[in-house]
């Protein structure tokens, strides 16, 4: 099997793990439905990594088995992998442009715009539009914008992209470490100083619960958007750069859709998001490689 063959099958089988963390632990619930009728103290609403983290050993341990395999898959050293990613590494510089501080500038307005006149009709329309169908796509879009998952997602574009020769894939790594944390960092920095309630539905839309919940900006979307942003700005791969955006997207849509965040919220965060993603994008360099 080729290197591009191995790498394609390791991105699939990297994408169905992605989706089992999202539905972790509702396999093992369906399989003793199905067959054990055991007293599980997990139920469908179970978090991976927060519910109950002793029924993630089985979760961790197909990771450990998609990491196994990916290692064996081709010859590399930890040594390349090292120097290629410490090169990234110091090629990243932090430079505020013009372009970013505009872009920063527009989205403040629009936020205050949307703060003003939007917040409260669009949860006003989630609110009436709540059903139980909706339940379920809205809770794991939650899911999937938290958890472990962006950090699944930046360790596997590292150690593939060392495993199959691909350094934009390190560079993309790289670019996304930068840009979720520092964008993280920025967040709580706000979240502080803001201070800014939630809407919660048990209260109606126009509630306000206790100071100490803070809900400007949202730190899922702006994960979401920092690490969406990179594959946006850098991928070679049209679906890649879609897909990446319309699942930051539906992370955005969730927040406001579970009445955790208002729309001012999750937009000022998409904002936030990619102006990160656009700082730290150039330790991904144009090598010619297979589109990714």
């Amino acid at each position: 099997m080729s290197i591009d063959a191995k790498r394609r099958l390791a991105s699939a089988a990297f994408v169905a793990l992605l989706a089992l963390s999202v539905f972790w632990p509702a396999p093992v619930i369906a399989v003793n439905d199905v067959c054990c009728h055991a007293t599980l103290r997990i139920d469908t609403l179970s978090f991976l990594g927060r519910e109950a983290p002793s029924w993630d050993v089985a979760f961790w341990c197909l990771a450990g088995l998609l990491l196994l395999a990916v290692l064996q898959s081709a010859p590399f050293t930890w040594r390349e992998l090292g120097q290629e990613t410490m090169g990234r590494v110091k090629a990243t510089r932090l430079k505020m442009r013009a372009g970013h501080m505009a872009v920063l500038a527009a989205g403040a307005l629009a936020t205050a715009a949307i703060w003003r006149w939007a917040d409260q009709p669009v949860t006003a329309l989630a609110e009436r539009l709540q059903t139980s169908a909706w339940e379920e796509p809205v809770r794991l879009a939650n899911r999937f914008g938290g958890g472990m998952n962006p950090a699944m997602i930046v360790l596997f574009y590292l150690i593939a992209g060392g495993v199959y020769r691909q350094r934009r894939w390190i560079g993309y790594a790289v670019a996304m470490a930068f840009a979720g944390v520092s964008a993280g960092i920025l967040v709580q920095i706000v979240k502080f100083t803001v201070g800014r309630t939630r809407p919660e539905l048990w209260l109606g839309a126009f509630h306000h619960i206790h100071a100490s919940a803070s809900s400007f900006p949202s730190g899922h979307t702006v994960g979401a958007f920092a690490l969406a942003g990179v594959l946006a700005l850098a991928a070679r791969s049209r679906s890649l750069r879609v897909a990446a955006i319309l699942l930051a997207l539906a992370v955005a849509a969730s927040r406001v859709l579970a009445f955790r965040h208002w729309t001012s919220d999750v937009f000022a965060s998409m904002c936030i998001g990619m102006v990160a993603a656009w700082l730290f994008v150039s330790p991904v360099t144009p090598e010619p490689e297979t589109p990714a």
